[in-house]
């Protein structure tokens, strides 16, 4: 719900949760609720269940996100009742949901089951969006034999069945961007580039998964880095500075990166005076998101990022810009959400507006909110939405098989149901087959991962206006670029950036790679006058009174044999060309 730690307090006593998320945030938690509200209307799907769910605040933070998950399975563990299992519409103020189940009779009103001490009905969790957060939670939950699904963690570990047994995902696997990078770069005739990734799972696994095929396809990477998730300004600015002095021809930067990396990035390029000198290809961590170029949108121009396919929830606009503090009584930080995006103090809010472990405890505001704000202003929908409600799909679909075959279709919970079997859940997850709100159909591999499908987003000008455009796409292995990209300022726009270490050599000459160098960079060297070229790589002489044909190469014939005929022949040929010098 709220942006991780600054780096300087994360490791402090203070440890303070950053400021309120709307898309990563709120927009999640409303399109949860929304969609959990949907699932028990729906006769079809679990007759006579109600689903209910706590959210919980993981602040994108790995420390946080374990006390949270400590804290509910304990719960859990510690519930003495049935009726503590929650039905629809049970909340707490955090942001991990919970979904638990409740028998409820046809008048939809909750029914008492008898009093047995037993674990809390609780059956799976949804998220959290960071890899590395999601891992630490997965190694807890999977103890306890409790499915999770990941809507937003796509780093390729997670694919990993030994380690994550008890994890799928309704998102593509970052294996995958891996790949759409790579063809992007190949496509463009890049062959020398640099690397940066976000310390953690999403980007250094998602980097090694690149590594992997750019070597197989003969792309040199010059240099590579690791950036802490919130790092100092230096330390942005010592990465930029490193690949322009040291590898100033890998221009391209290859940035498995979360946004706020890609942010400090773009800003070190501005203080420094190099904007236009590097070009970002990011991951989905950067996609279209506003914020990530917010004030520096200059310095992005030409940046291609990558963004996974997800379709525009259109009923969930016309639900949230309904919403407001005084009648949204199901968010628990909706009011400090509501003070922080409109810059306003709510009447007689006192300090409840600060939220989580006083987080945005600065923002305090002298304007009192009038009610006539509204949140369609500045408004930008979460480009993972989709993958949101489809989690919460995935694991009422997995509920409603397993239903049918352990309780023979009859409705409402039976006694086999009573405390969920989190493995044999599982597998009924692994098999769930229904169409998203993408169209698509949600299915899953043995490794718990649907196939991949992104949309290629350049970040251009056109007549002073900055945004995002979508340029292509990337389906299972076929890139497909139907618009033309805009590239930096230092190219003028729409001349493709270069980024080769070394250029092709001439006609008669071969590359001379130096002892330790990299295969992309080599010196041009001129064979000699009786030599050919065997490969590119290796000049090859000739037999004596032999000389090479006029490829200099060894594709055809590779030497002709020297007599009195071609010698009169070359003369003449070179007393034209010495202009009757009389070289022979």
């Amino acid at each position: 719900m709220h942006e991780q730690p600054e780096y300087r307090r994360a490791y402090s006593g203070e440890r303070t949760c950053g400021k309120i998320w709307e898309q990563y945030g709120i927009q999640r938690m409303e399109a949860t609720l929304k969609t959990i509200q949907a699932i028990n209307a729906n006769p079809r799907l679990l007759p006579n269940i109600t689903l209910g769910v706590e959210i919980r605040d993981d602040c994108w933070y790995s420390p946080v996100a374990l006390e949270q998950t400590i804290e509910f399975i304990r719960e859990s563990i510690a519930a003495q009742t049935t009726g503590s299992g929650g039905a629809a519409g049970e909340k707490s103020d955090q942001n991990e949901p919970e979904i638990c189940l409740s028998s409820v009779t046809e008048s939809s009103g909750v029914t008492a089951a008898p009093r047995v001490k037993r674990k809390k009905n609780f059956v799976g969790v949804i998220g959290p969006g960071s890899s590395s957060v999601t891992i630490q939670v997965q190694n807890l939950l999977q103890l306890f034999n409790i499915p999770q699904i990941g809507y937003s963690a796509t780093s390729p570990d997670l694919s990993d069945k030994t380690s994550y047994k008890y994890f799928l995902r309704v998102v593509p696997s970052d294996r995958f961007q891996a790949a759409v990078m790579l063809d992007l770069i190949i496509h463009h005739n890049w062959t020398y580039i640099s690397a940066v990734c976000t310390k953690g799972s999403y980007g250094t696994s998602g980097l090694e998964a690149f590594k992997s095929l750019a070597k197989k396809s003969g792309i040199c990477i010059a240099t590579e880095d690791t950036l802490q998730s919130n790092p100092d300004d230096k330390e942005y600015e010592r990465v930029v500075l490193n690949f322009l002095r040291y590898y100033p021809n890998a221009r391209v930067v290859a940035c498995f990166c979360e946004g706020q990396t890609v942010t400090g990035l773009f800003n070190a390029m501005r203080k420094l005076g190099v904007s236009g000198k590097l070009l970002l290809i990011g991951s989905d961590g950067w996609a279209d998101r506003t914020d990530v170029v917010a004030g520096i949108e200059e310095e992005a121009v030409g940046g291609i990022s990558i963004r996974i396919q997800s379709p525009y929830i259109d009923w969930f606009d016309e639900h949230y810009f309904t919403l407001n503090p005084w009648t949204n009584k199901g968010n628990p930080w909706f009011k400090e959400f509501w003070s922080v995006k409109f810059e306003c103090q709510l009447p007689d809010s006192g300090d409840a507006v600060l939220g989580f472990a006083g987080a945005n405890a600065e923002y305090r505001y002298n304007r009192t909110c009038t009610g006539r704000e509204g949140l369609s202003d500045r408004y930008k929908q979460d480009a993972k939405m989709g993958f949101v409600i489809d989690s919460i799909y995935t694991l009422a679909h997995g509920l409603h098989n397993m239903h049918q075959d352990v309780c023979d279709g009859v409705p409402g919970l039976c006694a086999e149901m009573a405390t969920i079997n989190g493995s044999l859940l599982l597998e009924y997850l692994m098999q769930v087959n229904f169409t998203g709100v993408s169209g698509h159909m949600i299915n899953f591999d043995e490794n718990g991962d649907p196939p991949g499908r992104y949309d290629i987003m350049n970040f251009q000008e056109r007549k002073g206006i900055y945004g995002y455009h979508k340029v292509g796409q990337w389906d299972n292995g076929n890139l497909q670029l139907q618009f033309p990209f805009q590239w930096t300022r230092e190219n003028e726009g729409f001349d493709v950036v270069e980024s080769v270490c070394s250029k092709p050599c001439r006609r008669g000459e071969v590359k001379a790679i130096q002892t330790g160098g990299v295969k992309c960079c080599w010196v041009c060297t001129a064979c000699k006058l009786n030599e050919f070229l065997l490969d590119e790589f290796t000049c090859e002489a000739c037999p004596p009174g032999w000389l090479p044909n006029e490829n200099l190469t060894g594709k055809v014939s590779a030497c002709f044999k020297f007599n009195n005929e071609t010698r009169r022949v070359m003369c003449f040929r070179f007393s034209l060309s010495a202009y009757h010098a009389g070289v022979c």
